[in-house]
């Protein structure tokens, strides 16, 4: 036999494939297409082959990791909720209260601080998707639901059960009190008006809390 042979170099192994952190700025590219895409188009007029486009893989890989618009959808979802969590106990760390903390206090931070995260215009587009869309698709109410139990009602619950607050209800106070909390952010999405001031949401937020541990026709005091 004549001619020079040659060897080729065994691969190896993993080669091709991205690294977790690769994988990762993968995903969150296309959780952010994602979410733009719902907030500009809707659920209904959202497109994977889009979304797939914007974030730079194919649908076949879009598909491989949700495999309808749905599961997207709640990954968004849970994407935004947990960034939601992330900044509250970032901008009021008084959430977890030390000793002698003041329980008014605490529920008046974190009110502020979620008001301001849903305040940003990509929150309030997706919120205005979910009252908009929501009663046509029961699956977007439920992934919508679980999320706002989730995100809103257990950290309003932690706060309450860390300054001593017990009792079968305090899981139903604690959602009264977050449907309180955001009547007037849910009232401006609703019906128009600007959004919210810091001023706004600390005047707010300070008004829901005293009604909630003292009850109306307290005037102007403040909570305490």
């Amino acid at each position: 036999m004549t001619g020079a042979t040659t060897t080729s170099e065994p691969a190896r192994k993993g080669a091709g494939r991205p690294s977790a952190e690769e994988a990762e700025r993968k995903h969150a590219a296309l959780i952010e297409a994602a979410l733009e895409e719902f907030a500009s188009r809707g659920f209904r007029g959202a497109s994977l082959r889009t979304i797939a486009g914007k974030a730079d893989i194919s649908t076949r890989t879009l598909y491989n990791r949700y495999p309808d618009k749905f599961a997207l959808f709640a990954a968004c979802l849970e994407a935004s909720s947990a960034q939601l969590r992330r900044f509250t106990l970032q901008t009021a760390p008084s959430n977890v209260p030390a000793a002698g903390a003041d329980l008014a206090g605490n529920l008046v931070s974190h009110v502020v601080a979620v008001q301001e995260q849903l305040s940003q215009e990509r929150s309030r587009q997706i919120a205005a998707l979910l009252y908009r869309e929501g009663a046509e698709f029961a699956a977007v109410r439920e992934i919508a639901r679980l999320q706002f139990e989730r995100y809103q009602v257990d950290p309003v619950v932690d706060i309450l059960s860390r300054h001593g607050m017990t009792g079968p209800s305090l899981r139903d106070e604690a959602t009264q009190f977050v449907a309180m909390a955001l009547g007037e952010w849910q009232r401006r999405l609703l019906f128009g008006g600007p959004p919210m001031t810091r001023a706004d949401m600390e005047r707010q937020a300070r008004v829901v809390v005293r009604i909630f541990l003292h009850g109306a026709g307290r005037g102007t005091e403040q909570a305490s």
